[in-house]
C-alpha cells in the first residue's frame, strides 16, 4: 500500500499548483474548463507516464502540460519509505528516495512499483463494452502483477520452445519432401539396372564400391556440418543462460532504507553467492564445447584426406571408364543412381525417425505450455472471487476459461481470404466449432472427407477452404494458438426477487458504470482516480452504490473523485475538497478544506446556487 502526499505543477495550465493530499477521499470540483481532469491526469502522468493513459487523456496531457511543465509527486510507501517523482512531457522521470538519492533501477511506467488505479468514464465504459479482449483481464491480472509475471515468463519460454520445435519440424518435413522428390526423379534406378543385359565391359567392383562411397563421404562432411551448427547454437544458450542467470541471481531482495534490510541483504548474498556456482558450471559446460568443436575440426581434417584420395580414384576409374561400352557406361551410370537413391533413402530414413522424436516432444511441450495456461486461469478466478464478495452481490464476476476465441477467429479470416468462396462469416462460424488442434490435424492431413464431413460444406467448397488454408495457415502455429479466458462482468437487472444477470456489454451508459464501479472501487488498496464516476448514473445508484462503498473502502485506501454530484463529498463525507476556478488562460485551485469549509462552493457549483438548493428544499419540506 503507499500514499500520495503531495502533487506539484510547474509550469503548464495549472503553473504553480500545489496541493496536501489527505488520506481517504479527495473530491475534486470546479466549473468545466477549470483543470479538474488536468490535475488528475497530471497525477497519473507522474506516476505511470503517458502510455499508461488512454489516446484522449494523453491528449490532455499533451495540451495542458506542454512548455517544459514539471509534475512532482511525493509519496509514502509501506515502511514509511518516501519517494519523489519528478516527470515532465520532454524528459526521463527521476525518482528520487527521502535523501535524495536517485533510483535508476525501477521503471515506473511497467505500473508495479507505485500501483495506481485511474480511470475517466469512457474507460469504465471501453471495459464494459469488451466483452473479448485485455481489457477486463487486465483487471484481475493487476492484482496478481509479480506472480503473473511469473508465470508469463514461463509461458514465454515454453512458447519459444515451442516455436524452436515447431522451426525444426518443418525444416524436417521440407527436407523429406524434397528427398522424396529426388528419389522420385531418379525413378526406378533399381529396376532399370536388373533389366539391363550383362556385358563383357562391366565396371570394376572398385568403380561401384567407390561410387557409393562417394554419396557416403558427403553424407560425413553434412554430418560434421550438422555437429559443428548445433555446437554453436548450444554454446549460444549457454551464453544466453548465463546473461539471464545474472538477472535473475541479481541483488534485488533488500530495499535500502528499509526496516528488514538486515534480513533480506544476507539472502542477497545467498543469491549472489548461488550465481557463482550457475557460472563456474556454465564455464564448464563453455569448455567442453569449446573441445567438442575441436574434436569435429580434427575429425573434418582427418577424414578430408580419405575423402580426397576416394575422390581422385574415382575420378580416375570414371576416367577409364569413359572408354567402355556405350552398355557399360549405361550401366555404370546405373550403379551411381541406385548408389544415389540408397543414400537418399538412408537419409530420408533418419529424418523421419528424427520428425517422429520432434513430434513426441512437441506432446510433452504443449501439455506444459497448457498447465501454464491453466495456472494463469486458476489465478484469475480466485481473484474474481475476492473481487466478488467486496463487489456484492448486485454484480456477478465469472471466469470462462478459453471462451475468447478472438486470435483464432483473425488466424481464420486470415486463411480464408484466397478460398474464392462467399459467406466468410457464415464459414468462420462453422470452422469455430472445431478445436484449433482437430483443425490443425486435417490441414496437416489434407483430410478433406473429414473437413466436409465435419463443416457440411460440400465437397467442393471444402476443398476450396482446405487448400486455401494449407497455403496460408501453419497448423504448427493454429494447434498452440492462444485461446484467451473471457471475463464476464454482469449486473443483476432485475426490480423482482428472481435474479436477472446480463452482461456489462449489453447494457445501457449508466447500468455499465453500474457494474464496473463496485469492482474499481474495491479491487486493490492502491490509491484510485475516478473522472465524474457518476455520468449517466442515476443518484440513488450513487447513494446506495457508490457513497456506501467509498464510506466503507475509504478507511485502507486513498481516493481522489472528480465529480459534479453533491452526494459523493457530502454523503460521503470528503476528506478534502478541492475547488478548481480558471480564467481560460491558466486554471488554479480556488479554495481548499473541508466540507463544511467548502460548503457555499458546493451549493454553488454542485446544487445549481444556493437560490434552487432553498426552493428544492422547501419543495421537498411541503410534499
Amino acid at each position: 500500500m503507499w500514499l500520495v502526499e503531495k502533487i506539484e505543477i510547474t509550469g503548464g495550465f495549472l503553473p504553480g499548483l500545489s496541493v496536501n493530499i489527505p488520506r481517504g477521499l479527495t473530491c475534486i470540483i470546479g466549473p468545466r474548463g477549470s483543470g479538474k481532469s488536468t490535475l488528475a491526469e497530471a497525477l497519473r502522468f507522474a506516476v505511470r507516464g503517458i502510455s499508461a493513459a488512454p489516446r484522449q487523456c494523453a491528449d490532455l496531457i499533451q495540451a495542458n502540460l506542454a512548455g517544459g511543465a514539471l509534475v512532482t509527486v511525493s509519496a509514502v510507501a509501506e515502511g514509511s519509505n518516501r519517494y519523489t517523482i519528478k516527470r515532465s512531457l520532454k524528459q526521463q522521470p527521476v525518482l528520487l528516495t527521502s535523501d535524495g538519492r536517485t533510483i535508476n533501477t525501477v521503471d515506473l511506467d511497467r505500473g508495479t512499483f507505485l500501483p495506481l488505479d485511474a480511470y475517466s468514464s469512457p474507460e469504465i465504459e471501453a471495459i464494459a463494452d469488451e466483452v473479448l479482449g485485455e481489457k477486463r483481464r487486465n483487471l484481475l491480472d493487476e492484482l496478481r502483477s509479480e506472480q503473473m509475471r511469473t508465470i508469463h515468463l514461463s509461458l514465454a519460454e515454453s512458447a519459444r520452445a515451442l516455436d524452436t520445435n515447431a522451426d525444426r519440424i518443418r525444416t524436417a518435413q521440407r527436407t523429406i519432401q524434397d528427398l522424396t522428390e529426388q528419389i522420385e526423379e531418379l525413378g526406378d534406378a533399381r529396376a532399370r539396372l536388373n533389366a539391363l543385359a550383362p556385358s563383357e565391359q562391366e565396371p570394376s567392383a572398385d568403380f561401384v564400391r567407390l561410387s557409393r562411397q562417394q554419396q557416403v563421404n558427403q553424407r560425413e562432411n553434412a554430418k560434421l556440418d550438422s555437429t559443428d551448427r548445433d555446437l554453436r547454437a548450444l554454446e549460444r544458450t549457454v551464453d544466453q543462460l548465463r546473461r539471464e542467470a545474472q538477472v535473475a541471481f541479481k541483488e534485488r531482495l533488500a530495499e535500502e532504507h528499509s526496516a528488514n534490510v538486515g534480513i533480506l541483504r544476507r539472502y542477497d548474498d545467498l543469491l549472489a553467492a548461488s550465481l557463482g556456482t550457475v557460472e563456474e558450471h556454465a564455464s564448464a559446460i563453455t569448455g567442453q564445447i569449446h573441445k567438442a568443436l575441436k574434436t569435429v575440426a580434427e575429425a573434418r581434417q582427418s577424414i578430408a584426406e580419405a575423402h580426397t584420395s576416394h575422390a581422385g580414384e574415382l575420378a580416375r576409374l570414371t576416367a577409364l571408364n569413359q572408354a567402355a561400352s556405350e552398355h557399360a557406361r549405361e550401366r555404370a551410370t546405373l550403379e551411381q543412381q541406385v548408389a544415389r537413391v540408397q543414400a537418399l533413402e538412408e537419409q530420408r530414413l533418419q529424418l523421419n525417425a528424427e520428425l517422429k522424436a520432434l513430434l513426441e516432444k512437441r506432446k510433452s511441450l504443449k501439455t506444459d505450455y497448457i498447465l501454464m495456461r491453466d495456472q494463469i486461469s486458476a489465478m484469475r478466478e480466485e481473484v474474481a472471487s475476492e473481487l466478488q464478495r467486496e463487489a456484492g452481490d448486485r454484480v456477478r464476476i465469472r471466469i470462462m476459461r478459453n471462451a475468447d476465441h478472438l486470435a483464432y477467429q483473425q488466424m481464420l479470416v486470415d486463411g480464408l481470404r484466397g478460398a474464392r468462396v462467399r459467406n466468410h462469416e457464415e464459414i468462420i462460424a462453422t470452422i469455430m466449432q472445431l478445436r484449433p488442434e482437430q483443425l490443425a490435424q486435417l490441414i496437416q492431413t489434407n483430410d478433406c472427407d473429414s473437413f466436409e464431413e465435419l463443416t457440411s460444406f460440400g465437397a467442393e467448397r471444402s476443398r476450396k477452404i482446405l487448400d486455401s488454408f494449407r497455403d496460408s495457415v501453419d497448423p504448427l502455429a493454429l494447434e498452440v494458438i492462444a485461446i484467451e479466458d473471457r471475463i464476464g462482468i454482469e449486473l443483476n437487472v432485475s426490480s423482482t426477487g428472481k435474479p436477472n444477470f446480463k452482461d456489462a456489454s449489453d447494457l445501457s451508459r449508466g447500468q455499465k458504470c453500474t457494474a464496473l464501479l463496485p469492482i474499481l472501487l474495491a479491487r486493490r488498496d492502491s490509491p484510485l482516480i475516478i473522472d465524474q464516476p457518476e455520468d449517466n448514473l442515476d443518484n440513488h445508484f450513487i447513494f446506495e452504490t457508490v457513497v456506501n462503498a467509498v464510506q466503507r473502502l475509504k478507511r485502507r485506501r486513498q481516493m481522489i473523485f472528480i465529480t459534479h454530484n453533491a452526494n459523493i463529498p457530502v454523503l460521503a463525507e470528503a476528506d478534502l475538497v478541492l475547488v478548481m476556478n480558471s480564467d481560460g488562460r491558466i486554471g488554479a485551485v480556488e479554495k481548499s478544506g473541508t466540507v463544511d469549509q467548502c460548503r457555499e462552493q458546493i451549493i454553488d457549483l454542485l446544487e445549481g446556487g444556493r437560490e434552487a438548493f432553498e426552493l428544492r428544499s422547501k419543495r421537498y419540506g411541503s410534499a
